[in-house]
This record gives structure tokens, sequence and C-alpha cells, in this order.
């Protein structure tokens, strides 16, 4: 049974170099920017590296201003797609801090004053 190869280290090492080098950027600069090593990028860009996390694809996507999809070899548009309004909305919101409440009940051993 063959099965088809949805991922191709070469398509996206191509990409992620044009891509690079579209924005005037060394390995060096990109690596920098990113907090990795240069010599990952360039494995990656040589298809050398076959192992990629979706985190990674996101974090370059960014970098680079460019999809994911279009750096997987996945869509031939270039552009990143930014999220409308009510798309945002649809996303749920990182919890934030605040403010503990105003304590209402004595501290144990204490007794409550009026």
């Amino acid at each position: 049974m063959q099965t088809e190869q949805l991922f191709s280290t070469e398509v996206f090492g191509e990409r992620l170099r044009s891509c690079r080098r579209a924005r005037d950027l060394n390995q060096q600069d990109l690596a920098k920017h990113m907090h990795i090593a240069q010599g990952w990028i360039s494995e990656l860009e040589n298809g050398k590296q076959t192992r990629l996390e979706a985190e990674t694809v996101f974090r370059f996507s960014l970098a680079l201003n460019v999809s994911a999809d279009y750096l997987l070899g996945l869509s031939s548009e270039m552009e990143r797609v930014t999220p409308t309004p009510s798309r945002k909305a649809a996303i749920p919101a990182r919890a934030t801090a605040r403010s503990p409440r105003p304590r209402t009940a004595a501290p144990v051993g204490e007794e409550k004053t009026a």
C-alpha cells in the first residue's frame, strides 16, 4: 500500500529560503530573531532536517509574514491571512490576572469585628 507524502522538506526549505531572501534577511538574522540556531535554519533550507513542529512553522510564518500553508507547500498564496474581527471574537481570550476579591470573612483564629 502506497501512502501519499503530505509534507515535503524540500518544498518547505525552498520556500523558507525564498521568503527569507525576499525580506533581505540572512540565516543569522532570522536565527537571532527567532532565538534558534543558524545551523538548524540551514538544515531546514537544504532539506536535511526532517523534524518540524507545528509551532515552529507558525513562528517562521510570523517572522517572515507569510502563511504557514505557503511554507508547507499547501497553498500558492504567500500572504498570511489576517483574522477578521468576527473570527477574532471566536478565539477565546487568554485568562488575565484579576485583582483579588475583598476579604469578607475574618482570618482563621480571629474574630470579625463590626
